[in-house]
């Protein structure tokens, strides 16, 4: 996992993780203090409601912070109390979770559709099949039961849209994996995961919002 890069004294939105679905309130805020390795970071004590909080090791956070229009996001689980100097800070213990939130071009918008995948760095790669929760032409966001490394290419290949008697296909997708999470209790699938397209060219990108609008006509969004 590659070390932060993240200034010190630099503003930490902080969260409670939740599962998906359920919505994240950033409620709370640290400050950066520094990256200790490339697994470990301290940040100041979080405050809610005006009040330190007590350190829970088994309570997993998420942190954003925004650099010019770009906001990102780290998870970690606290696994100290240090000491620097006379003021008091948490270790942090980053896990895999990275996500990189653009301004988006693409509108996304909630569908179901069944997909199918390959792990692009694997040998003798299998086909899975996942579900997507939703689309754009920037990427999707899937059900799955594999759980790629933040990072990893797979490779996507889209659903046929019928469409007033036509068919609509997309040529084979290279996604990369943005972050990966534990899906909800009771759903069909393991993990869920966001994938952000990687185009060759234009001409592959207008390919893919060309069919997402006949996705959109399809299910009347």
């Amino acid at each position: 996992m590659a070390e932060l890069q993240i200034k010190p004294g630099t503003k930490l939105q902080m969260a409670f993780d939740v599962p998906m679905g359920q919505k994240t309130d950033f409620n709370m805020m640290a400050t950066f203090k520094e990256a200790i390795d490339d697994a470990y970071f301290l940040v100041s004590v979080p405050m809610l409601a005006g009040k330190p909080l007590l350190l829970d090791e088994n309570q997993k956070f998420l942190m954003q912070y925004s650099v010019g229009d770009n906001t990102f996001m780290i998870a970690g689980y606290p696994e100290a109390v240090e000491k620097v100097g006379i003021r008091t800070f948490w270790k942090m213990r980053q896990v895999a979770e990275q996500r990189t939130f653009f301004k988006r071009r693409d509108e996304r918008f909630k569908v179901s559709m069944r997909l199918e995948y390959q792990r692009d760095n694997v040998d003798n790669p299998e086909t899975e099949d996942a579900m997507t929760i939703d689309v754009s032409a920037g990427g999707v966001a899937i059900y799955l039961n594999d759980y790629p490394d933040v990072g990893e290419a797979l490779q996507v290949q889209m659903p046929t849209i019928r469409l007033q008697g036509e068919r609509h296909e997309l040529p084979v997708q290279l996604g990369i994996v943005c972050w990966v999470r534990q899906a909800p209790k009771g759903s069909l699938y393991r993990n869920v995961c966001g994938l952000q397209f990687r185009y060759a060219d234009d001409i592959e990108r207008e390919t893919v919002k060309e069919y997402m609008e006949y996705v959109r006509a399809k299910y009347k969004m």
